[in-house]
């Protein structure tokens, strides 16, 4: 990096650090409302090493854990107690091979597929690691970078791509729809990164660069947002995971504030994960999951690892 632009991020950091707690002190006398994590473990090494920048992670009903080990260019698998089981992919371009894959999702039947973002395409794969098939990602006939990839009960698949668009997929892999665009109004994005669905059937696409999570139904009707640019509750810098629970909340990781802030099933804030108004610190968080036990998953980046949490009632 040059001098100049290492400068100039240390003094966007500086800033945001400064504002954060002029924000946090604006907030008035009461502390944040925050809800208790209980750390169980970490996944740090996978079958065949260690984890190198992972990116997202995503659990089968059969509680098998994929995280994408994306500087190394794969997927590291794990069971329920955080044994590794498998690793599949290196860098490439064949089969089961990855360059910079970035986001995962499951579906009902225990198959993950990989957002192969510089191979532009969408990888399936079996739950025990077997490759399926490829889905070729393009945008008015040119190949687009997948960022993320979701899968809804139907067995359709929601992806979000790096030129502001959501791509829905039959199980064939046929193209079914699409929406988005560059922008901020409702249904535009600036970089839509992660994607998670809820037990409703809705769709939350993470806005970054719009700092807000939208809210869509299957046809791509926008519902609702979550959020917006600030550093109050409620409000985001630059959030990166989304994932949902069986009672409709919504969870949200910021990167820049190192937090996850906690929606109830009308989007309004609730509280952020933490201890007695003291919030949890993370790492450069990522792609955040939930599984059916409640447990949380976060991929925390710059620390090469995914925390494992069990959170309150």
């Amino acid at each position: 990096m040059r001098p100049a632009r290492r400068r100039n991020r240390l003094s966007t950091r500086r800033w945001l650090a400064a504002l954060l707690a002029v924000g946090t002190a604006a907030a008035g006398a009461a502390e944040i409302a925050t809800a208790p994590i209980k750390h169980l473990y970490d996944l740090t090494r996978g079958s065949e090493g260690a984890l190198s920048l992972p990116s997202d992670v995503a659990v089968s009903d059969a509680g098998r854990v994929y995280v994408v080990d994306s500087g190394h260019h794969r997927v590291a698998a794990f069971d329920r107690a955080g044994k590794p089981l498998f690793t599949v992919g290196q860098p490439g371009a064949a089969a089961a091979q990855f360059r910079n894959p970035v986001g995962i999702g499951v579906d009902d039947n225990g198959w993950f597929y990989v957002a192969d973002k510089d191979n532009h395409r969408i990888q399936a794969f079996d739950g025990d690691g077997r490759w399926q098939r490829s889905i070729a990602v393009t945008v008015e006939g040119k190949p687009a970078a997948p960022i993320d990839v979701a899968a809804d009960r139907q067995g359709r698949l929601y992806v979000t791509t790096n030129n502001h668009r959501v791509l829905v997929y039959d199980a064939q892999g046929r193209l079914l729809r699409q929406w988005g665009g560059e922008g901020s109004n409702e249904g535009e994005f600036r970089y839509p990164a992660t994607v998670a669905l809820d037990r409703a059937g809705l769709i939350y696409v993470v806005d970054v660069l719009n700092t807000r999570v939208q809210a869509f139904d299957a046809g791509g009707k926008f519902i609702i947002g979550v959020g917006e640019w600030g550093v109050l509750p409620g409000q985001f810098v630059r959030p990166k995971g989304v994932a949902t629970d069986a009672r409709g909340r919504v969870y949200v990781a910021d990167s820049y504030l190192d937090v996850i802030e906690v929606f109830d099933e009308q989007r309004h804030f609730m509280y952020v994960l933490g201890q007695s108004g003291k919030p949890q610190r993370f790492v450069s968080a990522g792609g955040i999951a939930l599984d059916s036990a409640g447990r949380l998953y976060v991929a925390e980046m710059l620390k090469h690892q995914v925390s494992v949490y069990e959170l309150g009632p």
